[in-house]
């Protein structure tokens, strides 16, 4: 933890030895206050000023290791606004706020802003308002959010992410000291929330030109959220119509290329727009898909989807209808789309497989040649498991949660509205929908975590790492890697013990990629990125 070995604030003594005698708190807004706070600001700020070596990261650990388990939601929180700040210009870019941390008045004296603030494009659409943001720094502070007012609506509907979080999990819970430094150290790619929020803070300029294409002409646009992808509740006058009007649609720019659930790899808006076409024509009610296109945003290329607006009383995160009701609802949708089989012709570009061996021969095409062993545990898994007959396939939503299920109270039941978020659909074997899986299925996905993380270590590798939450895939593969060892299929190895070998055999393709992976696991992951490095200097 080098960063802790620097000399505090204070001078003299370094972060280790001042916070081995201080004890954590919290200020009252509940941000990580006192030294503590203070080394955890330095470490962030300095994540801008200087190398991102993962200091925030380190600071963290050791609150953990200190025994302060229990202050780590204090001390993310204070990472995330400090982030944030920083991305804005510094701490100290705007006057102070009753809301900041209070540790920011003190340690922020004297720390550098970053040299090169990213910022957030400057050029606004005619026609439209660009959205109010909350939290701290805003150009404006007296702004209040209008997202959250929108969210409060009775008549509210969301296409938000997978992802229940609009930033990824700072403190990468579970992760070893090496694979949490590697990921903080990932091309900027693999943080696509942050990126997603600094540089389409406003609804892109594509987006605006088709929707005046037909007719459109946007009043207001506001931001609803921002995590794998960026949701958007747009007002247009006059009305676009296709077989209905709308003056009220959701826009959804798609910043996520890889999703998050297993047997789901990868993300596009024609792959959403085929999901929710065959879910309508299955019965369900499904918002409209009312365009899909590709805008230019200062992080790329990105697709986006204009969907109906959907009226009902529940909220993410604010108003749901009750467990027996919405166990009830996810039964009627699983019996509506078990009467809809799909065939191969009609799935694509969906992940289409009927059976187990189907999909476990699907992923390991997706293994990495330099990871043998992954391979190889996937291939006596498949040869363990008997061949099963070929069934039907049927979509599946995966992702069936409250958020995602729009309802409306109607006497004393609650009514299904729409199914929405349907990024992560596939077509697969009816037994995949049932309760509680299959153990060889809960294995198969298992697996499918593994390789996707595999993939993505060989991907960064390369330096083609795609748009993605690298941290919280990297959470979905040490949570399953572990899983699978626990079952005896696959010898555990730390995610950056996977990026190390890519990253070696790239680096010399004529080393025999089973010794190197035998001489990291050998290693161990304590002494990992020493090694490497010494490894490297010796090519």
């Amino acid at each position: 933890m080098a960063f802790l070995r620097c000399q505090s604030a204070a001078g003299g003594a370094s972060w280790r030895d001042v916070l081995c005698t201080t004890s954590p708190s919290m200020d009252e807004a509940g941000f990580l206050a006192g030294p503590w706070g203070e080394c955890l600001t330095e470490a962030t700020v300095r994540e801008h000023t200087e190398s991102n070596q993962g200091q925030a990261g380190q600071v963290i650990d050791f609150l953990v290791s200190c025994g302060h388990r229990h202050f780590v939601k204090a001390a993310d929180k204070l990472e995330r606004a400090t982030h944030k700040a920083m991305r804005h210009g510094g701490i100290h870019a705007c006057p102070p706020a009753a809301q900041d941390p209070e540790v920011w008045r003190v340690a922020g004296q004297g720390l550098p802003q970053t040299s090169q603030p990213l910022q957030a494009p400057t050029t606004r659409a005619a026609g439209y308002t660009a959205p109010l943001r909350s939290g701290y720094p805003t150009g404006n502070r007296s702004c209040s959010s209008s997202s959250s007012s929108s969210r409060s609506s009775s008549s509210s509907s969301s296409s938000s992410s997978s992802s229940s979080s609009s930033s990824s999990r700072s403190s990468s819970r579970g992760l070893d000291p090496d694979t949490k430094s590697v990921c903080r150290s990932a091309p900027q790619n693999g943080r696509i929330d942050m990126l997603l929020e600094v540089h389409v803070s406003e609804l892109p300029l594509g987006v605006v030109a088709e929707l005046s294409k037909r007719g459109a002409a946007i009043s207001s646009a506001t931001l609803l959220k921002t995590s794998f992808h960026s949701t958007w509740l747009v007002d247009v006058e006059p009305p676009l119509q296709d077989a209905k009007r709308h003056s009220r649609v959701i826009v959804q720019i798609l910043g996520a290329e890889v999703g998050d659930h297993a047997p789901a790899f990868f993300i596009s808006a024609k792959q959403i727009e085929q999901a929710m076409r065959l879910a309508r024509n299955a019965g369900l009610r499904v918002p409209d898909v009312i365009l899909t296109g590709s805008c230019e945003t200062p992080i790329g290329n990105l697709d986006f989807i204009v969907q109906e607006f959907i009226v009902s009383q529940t909220v993410e995160d604010i108003v749901k209808a009750p467990r027996d009701e919405w166990h009830r609802l996810e039964a009627e949708i699983l019996t509506t789309l078990r009467k809809a089989p799909i065939e191969p012709a009609d799935a694509s570009p969906l992940l289409y497989f009927k059976t187990l061996n189907e999909y476990l021969t699907w992923l390991l095409e997706m293994v990495p040649q330099k990871l043998p062993a992954i391979a190889e545990a996937l291939n006596r898994f498949l040869r363990e498991s008997p061949p099963t007959e070929s069934g039907r396939a049927i979509l599946m939503h995966q992702d069936i949660n409250n958020g995602n299920l729009l309802a409306s109270k109607v006497d004393e039941a609650w009514r299904l509205d729409a199914v929405i978020d349907w990024e992560t659909a596939v077509a697969g074997p009816e037994e995949l929908c049932e309760r509680p899986k299959q153990e060889r299925w809960r294995i198969a996905l298992a697996f499918g975590d593994v390789v996707k993380g595999a993939w993505l270590a060989d991907r960064m590798a390369m330096d083609d790492l795609p748009r993605c939450v690298l941290e919280e895939l990297v959470e979905d593969y040490t949570r399953s890697a572990k899983r699978l060892h626990r079952r005896k299929k696959l010898s555990y190895q730390p995610w950056a013990n996977l990026y190390f070998v890519s990253l070696l055999y790239s680096k010399d393709r004529k080393r025999n990629p089973r010794l190197t992976w035998m001489a990291i696991g050998a290693n161990g992951s304590n002494s990992l990125v020493a090694w490497f490095q010494m490894f490297e200097r010796a090519l």
